[in-house]
């Protein structure tokens, strides 16, 4: 029997972030991802120079950018890359 109540599913969305370049890089944008409790989880890719992001619905996009950019000159979040 199905509940009445369904669980939405997790999105992703994968953002372009050049500048980063090591691990240090990767630990920041995490720990900073975080405070957002719509993120489920956060994966960096410093070859690509890509973060991909699960998250729940109602996650505040333009939020996270702004706090990934206040890390420093070295990152600048561009519009979430389309598949």
């Amino acid at each position: 029997m199905f509940s009445k109540f369904f669980l939405p599913l997790p999105m992703k969305t994968t953002f372009s972030i050049p500048g980063m370049h090591c691990a240090s890089c990767s630990a920041l944008i995490k720990d900073v991802s975080g405070e957002f409790p719509e993120i489920r989880s956060v994966e960096v890719d410093l070859e690509q120079n890509t973060v991909t992001v699960t998250h729940d619905d109602g996650f505040d996009l333009m939020k996270w950018q702004s706090a990934i950019n206040e890390l420093g000159q070295e990152y600048s979040v561009h519009s979430p890359r389309t598949p």
